[in-house]
Parts: C-alpha cells; structure tokens; sequence
C-alpha cells in the first residue's frame, strides 16, 4: 500500500537528461511519498552526477542498461525520459515487468509503434501516463477556465507560435553545458521527426483542449538549423472538427529571437493571450475592458512539472482515473498531427488526421 502515512512509492529514473531535474524536483514536491531508488543511463559518469541531486542518505543504485535495473527489481514505477525510438521498447517492457510507468511525451516516434505501446497499457496491471504537461501548464489552465466561463465569447480562431533559441536558455538550468539539445533529438530516426515531434507537441495539445479534435492539417516545413536533420520550421494550418482554425509557427534556431506569444486565442468578445516566455504570463482583454488585463506570471512552463506528477501518483496511490484512463489517446493525436503535416508536405494537399492516412506514413520531410 502506498500513500500518506504508508509505504513511499518506489521510483526509478530513466534517463539523467535535463528534463530529469524537473521531474525530481515533482516528486520532491508531492504530498505523496517517494524514494528514488534507482537511475538509469547509458552514460555512468552522466547519472553519478545526477545522484548529487538527491537527498543526502538517499540508497539509489545506478545502472548501464535497462536490463540490470529490471533484474534488481527494486522499484514499482518508472520514469522514461529516453531517446523517442527507446519508448515503445522501454515502456512495454516495464510495463511487462508490473511496473507504474511515466513515459516522457510523445508517445512513440512512429504512429504503429504509438499503437504497440497503446495495445501493451491496455493489458497492463500498473497505472500508464505519457508525459504531456501543457493541461498542467499553469497559463494554459488558466486560460482553459477563462474559455469555460465565456470570457471572450464565442472562440473562432487561435494562433499558436513555439520558438525557441536553441542553447540559450533551455528551462534556466544552472548548469549551461545541459542547456544544448542532445544529439539524438536532431537525428529523425531516433526522435520521429524534428521540431514537430519535439517541444511542438506541447503546442498542439493545448489546441486541441480549447477547440477540439483536429481533423485535418497542412503545412510546410524548413531546415534553417543546420545540425538538425528534422525540420526546425515549420507552419501549419489545422481545421477542427466544429469548423474551427488555428495555426501553428515553430522555430529553432540559435539565434536571438523577438518574444513572440506562445498563444493567441480569439473570440467574439476578445482575447487571451499567453506570453512568450518559459517564465510566465498572460494577459486578457475583451470588449468592455480593452486595457489589458495582466495576469503576470501564473508558474510558467516549468510549473506544469509537479501538478502533472502529481496526477501520476494520485493515480498509483489512490487509483486510476478517467483523465489517465485517456491519457494515451490523447497523445497518440499530437502524433498523428504530426506526421499529417509531415505527409501533407509530400502531397501538398490537406490531410486527414487519423491512423488509418498516416500509419504507413513516416518519412520524414
């Protein structure tokens, strides 16, 4: 049994990366008890170094692979913060072995792949969540309750723009030499994609929790950031099923960069508008108030990281819920957004965005 009062939950980290300290500092943060007892990375000198974030006294072993760790035994839930072709192998297997399991968005690096894993969490005994944080982003939330209240009226059109200045400043991390990407998010077969497949599906999903399902897409795509294989531009249209639009701007480049809004969302009584900043901020303004109202900084990007553990623990400690219950066909849809844009280059025509027009689709543009 587990929870306040009771057995702490058991957790192993895989992957020391940068995102790994966010996902800590959530555990560290919850109301429910844990203990990270294991970390696992290829690289050994990457995960002892990691382990110095832990609590003083705290008996984590670190291991090489996937296999000495599942061996050990030691741990009821697993954290996958892996390259994407490592999820569908990495999360079937820990969910084989009985395990919780975060695994880190998207969901796989392949729809067919996004359909095994799927498949496998239908049979599996443990709680299953991918790892989308926008619901949790505190700004998004807020401007989700703002459109449930009618605030802006009737919404008709949002604009969503993900840029970024690569190694600049990713997450204000303390140490720079983590602030650049690694090397497999640059390498399409390892990661799916590029930029779409990337910090890009934190934009669809948003989308898609304000004006619904998205049927149909296109889009063109660039490679201004030379290290890149994937593409690190692109634009998109989206048409929704309720007749809605929205469009989406995404830009990497080690550049400086104009702060542009992350999202415009427009209704027939004004807009919300959510700051281009990982730090934070939103502002509204509608027809009997056009000054701005400014909300400031409501958490910012990073302040998704410990609501969104903590749904993952609720769920362990105190059973599933209906929003895990959905979670992965949540974030199969982000996927199949993705390679819709991706065939719709190829085509140049609008695609639909379902499994059965781009299961066989994967290449990447």
């Amino acid at each position: 049994l587990y929870g306040l009062g009771m057995a702490a939950v058991r957790v192993a980290l895989f992957g020391c990366g940068a995102i790994a300290k966010h996902h800590l500092k959530a555990l560290q943060l919850s109301k429910y008890a844990t203990e990270v007892t294991a970390v696992v990375d290829v690289n050994r000198k990457v995960a002892e170094d990691f382990t110095k974030h832990l609590p003083l006294g705290t008996q984590c072993k670190i291991f090489d692979t996937i296999d000495e760790a599942l061996e050990w035994k030691g741990f009821d839930a697993a954290i996958l913060m892996i390259p994407h072709h490592l999820h569908e192998p990495y999360a079937i297997r820990c969910m084989e072995a009985g395990l919780h399991v975060f695994l880190e968005k998207p969901l796989s690096h392949t729809v067919r792949s996004c359909v095994n894993v799927i498949e496998a969490a239908k049979r599996a005994k443990g709680v299953f969540m991918v790892g989308e944080n926008s619901p949790h982003w505190p700004e998004v939330a807020k401007a989700t309750q703002l459109l449930r209240e009618g605030v802006i009226g009737d919404t008709y059109f949002a604009h969503a723009n993900y840029w970024e200045s690569i190694g600049r400043d990713m997450f204000n991390l303390e140490d720079a030499s983590r602030r650049q990407v690694t090397h497999w998010r640059y390498d399409p077969a390892q990661a799916g994609g590029g930029v779409l497949m990337d910090g890009a599906t934190h934009w669809v999903r948003p989308l898609r929790t304000w004006f619904g399902d998205i049927t149909e897409v296109v889009g063109v795509v660039g490679h201004p950031y030379a290290p890149s294989k994937g593409e690190s531009l692109v634009q998109a249209l989206f048409k929704f099923e309720n007749g809605k639009t929205a469009s989406l701007y995404c830009n990497y480049m080690d550049i400086p960069m104009t702060p542009l809004p992350f999202f415009q969302i427009f209704g027939t009584k004004g807009e919300i508008t959510i700051d281009g900043s990982f730090d934070g901020g939103m502002s509204l303004r509608t027809r009997a108030h056009p000054e701005a109202k400014d909300y400031g900084s409501l958490g910012g990007y990073t302040g998704a990281f410990p609501p969104q553990m903590e749904t993952f623990l609720r769920a362990i400690v105190e059973g599933t819920t209906e929003e895990i219950k959905a979670n992965p066909m949540q974030a199969l849809q982000e996927v199949l957004v993705a390679k819709a844009i991706y065939k719709s280059v190829t085509t140049k025509h609008w695609e639909a965005v379902n499994v059965e027009n781009v299961i066989e689709f994967d290449s990447i543009r």
